[in-house]
């Protein structure tokens, strides 16, 4: 009787573990199988519907390191604390520095295409883009160009400027540079910053700089460039008319890179410590970026908090025939438009804009440069009314940055603005299929 018994439990058992591994297969229930895991692609995001938004930072980049950290990295630990609400992201716009980490510190670092498409594969639905470009040059442009195509993949795609566009900007970065090269030129130095220079219409940037330096009274800093204007001969005969007898160089640029320490500190015959010293000129090089003055991080992140949206750019093609008023964002104050009047007619448009005043006496579609060497017949002169002038400038796209150059009567010669003509105030039924 106690073996039937015993036969009995055993197959109970045998049975209690024959269900439970029955149930190891059901919903619930613990499985020892690994799971499969697929790798994140542009159509799996790594991140849920609501991922917080992102701030990226885009920089031109440089291959040194320490100077990466002190700078570039300083303005985005910078930027988040004040945005905490934001993740902060890099993306580089130089392909060679991009490549030269890769290869160098298998560092990777993306471009700002491959930042844009990881956003988007991330599920992210708000961006600001925030570059710490000193001038809207060519770098700044393509930002622009590669992410006016990711408008309709965010909820909300906005830019921020960069470090030099409008008055203000201007005066808030002399008072910062004066404050930290204070030691140098209270005790008669000559303060020299290096900028990089482009062949883009933003060089004018230094001269405008160099200008209101002179305005606020400083009468030792000056500017240059290393490929463009002013020249380094420049600089060099400007210091020479100061009675300075000594030179501290400083980089007019976010990172103390390749150009601070080569181009401007370098022992090479052509550098600008070296063609300084050759003047007679007792020289002190200070490997700096301006990316480690807290004054110009504070200048970029007041610009992020002020980064507007991207817009598509608008083409007559895209609106009726009609007239419509506009607003028009000018580069700067001097040139304030109080009202604008866009007509849309035979597939062009044009503008009727009235101006705060009567001080220019004509206008060039492009820049100053351009104008000084165009015909009589390229210019677009001013009407007068009733104490104020208007001008009728063509269009070629709403949303986009517009050269313009003005001439101003009183100083008798040419300004360079630039001027954004908005679509905002343009209503949704005069916009056609092909907006």
């Amino acid at each position: 009787m106690k073996r039937v018994t015993k036969i009995i439990s055993i197959l109970l058992c045998a049975c209690m573990m024959l269900s439970m591994a029955a149930c190891g297969t059901k919903d619930g229930a613990e499985n020892t199988t690994a799971p499969t895991t697929t790798a994140p692609t542009a159509d799996t995001p790594t991140k849920p519907a609501d991922h917080k938004p992102v701030m990226l930072v885009v920089s031109f980049g440089t291959s040194y390191n320490e100077s990466r950290d002190l700078t570039i990295g300083a303005v985005e630990k910078d930027l988040e604390k004040a945005y905490p609400e934001y993740e902060v992201r890099r993306a580089f716009t130089s392909q060679i520095i991009i490549d030269k980490l890769k290869e160098r510190d298998n560092l990777k670092i993306d471009n700002v295409t491959e930042a844009m498409d990881r956003l988007v594969a991330d599920g992210v639905k708000e961006v600001v883009v925030q570059p710490t470009h000193v001038m809207p040059g060519f770098e700044y442009d393509d930002v622009m160009k590669e992410i006016t195509s990711y408008v309709d993949k965010f909820d909300s795609l906005k830019i921020g400027s960069a470090l030099l566009v409008e008055d203000a900007d201007f005066e808030n970065l002399i008072k910062v540079l004066a404050e930290e090269t204070k030691t140098y030129t209270d005790s008669g130095a000559a303060v020299v910053w290096m900028g990089h220079g482009t062949e883009h219409k933003a060089n004018s940037t230094y001269a405008t700089l160099q200008e209101k330096i002179k305005e606020a009274g400083i009468k030792n800093m000056f500017v240059g460039t290393v490929e463009a204007t002013p020249t380094l001969e420049d600089v060099i005969a400007s210091v020479k008319e100061s009675g300075a007898k000594k030179v501290v160089l400083l980089p007019l640029m976010i990172v103390a890179g390749d150009h601070a320490n080569n181009d401007m500190a370098g022992d090479e015959d052509d550098s600008w410590k070296t063609q300084f010293e050759k003047a007679g000129f007792e020289v002190e090089c200070v490997l700096k970026g301006m990316g480690q003055y807290a004054g110009v991080r504070q200048m970029i992140a007041a610009h992020a908090g002020k980064a507007e949206a991207v817009k598509p750019a608008i083409t007559a093609k895209q609106l009726k025939e009609g007239t419509y008023e506009i607003k028009v964002e000018s580069s700067s104050s001097m040139f304030k438009i109080t009202k604008c009047v866009l007509t849309v007619k035979d597939g062009k448009m044009t503008a009727n804009m009235t101006m705060s005043g009567d001080g220019y006496g004509k206008l060039f579609m492009g820049t100053g440069e351009e104008a000084l060497k165009a015909k009589d017949d390229a210019f677009i002169p001013a009407v007068a009314t009733d104490g104020v002038v208007s001008f009728e400038v063509p269009v070629e796209a709403l949303n986009v940055d517009t050269d313009c150059a003005a001439w101003s009567i009183k100083k008798e010669k040419w300004y360079d603005r630039v001027l954004v003509f908005s679509s905002d105030d343009i209503p949704a039924e005069a916009f056609t299929a092909g907006k």
